[in-house]
């Protein structure tokens, strides 16, 4: 045979694995032996071979094989499965080398973007901030990842393994004994970022997808705090209406006035304006949002939305409160404030009052009262359990705070010791009976 005929089709076969008989293994030799240069090469082509393999192994995790189908244009073909921009791709090949080489080429690609989970995290916030959400929201996303070890944050994201990060959760954030819905909110971001990484090709897949919440509520700070700490008591409020009745030309002083006598949110009764308000009954269908235009916090942005926290993902045009006589007063007082503005709640040169800055006054007011809470969630739980007192239901009871069913009954509803005595008697009459 001539050596030039037969190299390439003897090399070839070498590089396929197919076995060589003696006759064509003792020729393969000679060639090799009478050309070193020719032997370089096809040890550097083996090498570089197996090194491609090895760094692909590396760096993929899903099956590669090949095709078991009837469909004879696929007959033979190698497949595999890679993520591009976040989604689940096939690709087939013709030979199993052909589906290293695409394997390489695309890991190669990807190691030109390589990113830490820190970095990966800043352009995720970026890319949260140019969708609109506020500073407030991002520092919250910021305060979350801090939780996390700094050598997971340093690590290249696409390195990260489901083990290291389960450690991480396991040993670290559980053992500083979160509340359940801090634990569930910390893997959310997480689970969010590894998202984001993908879509972005970054990374190849979600490591935090399996570590699912429900697996260690048991290690969460379940106590429920008493309700005395998420409500104001009578006598807190009757502290605070006393003052407020002193301090009525003060537009912080006639919100609170309202709240504990409407239940409604802080970014509710910022919003308020006068044509909302009729003889019977208050509109409640917008909300004044808070933002800021850097992480300083400094430079404050103020708007009104058409909607109430409830119905940002569904409008349903608001809601309606009663007006009881104890909230009839508290308007009046309101409508009374020095100066002109469409709002109800409003300062002397008609500017309306922010809502961050009632928060201050309120939380001022209840420390120099002696009591201990200092937020208006506080009256919100307060108004419904005067609701559950005055007989109303669950139904009517969300109809008036503007939330679900499940939110009133997890969040806001106290035991009702009258009604437990009512069941009581009727158990005792049964008996007798």
């Amino acid at each position: 045979m001539v050596e030039t005929d037969n190299i390439a089709e003897l090399t070839d076969r070498l590089k396929n694995n197919e076995a060589l008989d003696n006759a064509d293994l003792q020729e393969f030799v000679v060639i090799l032996k009478r050309n070193p240069e020719i032997a370089q090469l096809l040890i550097n082509d083996m090498t570089n071979k197996r090194a491609k393999r090895l760094y692909v192994k590396s760096k993929h995790n899903q099956a590669i094989a090949q095709v078991n189908t009837t469909n004879k244009k696929l007959d033979g073909y190698w497949f595999t499965h890679v993520y591009v921009d976040g989604k689940r791709k096939v690709v087939y090949k013709a030979t199993e080398d052909k589906i290293y080489d695409y394997l390489y080429d695309f890991y190669r690609a990807l190691d030109d973007k390589t990113k830490t989970y820190e970095e990966v995290f800043e352009q995720f916030l970026e890319s949260k901030r140019d969708r609109g959400r506020s500073e407030l929201t991002l520092r919250d996303y910021r305060r979350y990842k801090d939780y996390i070890s700094e050598s997971i944050r340093r690590k290249d994201i696409a390195l990260i393994t489901e083990d290291e990060l389960r450690k991480w959760f396991v040993k670290d954030f559980l053992s500083r004994n979160p509340r359940k819905e801090g634990m569930k909110k910390m893997l959310q971001h997480v689970k969010a970022v590894f998202d984001y990484g993908m879509r972005k090709g970054y990374c190849f897949s979600n490591p935090a997808l399996n570590i699912l919440a429900e697996d260690y509520y048991k290690y969460c700070n379940l106590t429920v705090r008493p309700n005395e700490e998420r409500s104001f008591s009578y006598e807190d409020m009757d502290k605070l209406r006393e003052y407020c009745l002193k301090d009525r030309k003060n537009p912080h002083a006639s919100m609170i006035l309202v709240a504990m006598e409407t239940g409604m949110r802080i970014g509710e009764l910022a919003a308020l304006r006068k044509s909302d308000i009729d003889n019977d009954y208050i509109w409640v269908h917008r909300q004044q949002i808070v933002g800021y235009d850097d992480e300083s916090c400094k430079n404050r942005r103020i708007q009104y939305v058409e909607y109430t926290k409830n119905e940002r993902a569904n409008p349903k045009g608001g809601r309606i409160v009663p007006i009881t006589e104890g909230c009839r007063t508290a308007l009046k007082i309101a409508f009374e404030l020095p100066g002109e503005s469409e709002y109800l709640f409003h300062h002397p040169n008609g500017a309306p009052v922010v809502k961050d800055s009632y928060g201050y006054y309120l939380r001022r007011r209840c420390k120099t009262l002696g009591i201990k809470i200092s937020h208006n969630h506080a009256f919100r739980v307060a108004f419904n359990a005067r609701l559950i007192e005055a007989g109303a239901d669950g139904n009517e009871r969300c109809l008036v705070l503007g939330h679900s069913m499940q939110t009133n009954e997890r969040h806001y509803s106290f035991s009702d010791k009258r009604r437990v005595e009512d069941v009581r008697d009727k158990l005792n009459r049964l008996k007798m009976a």
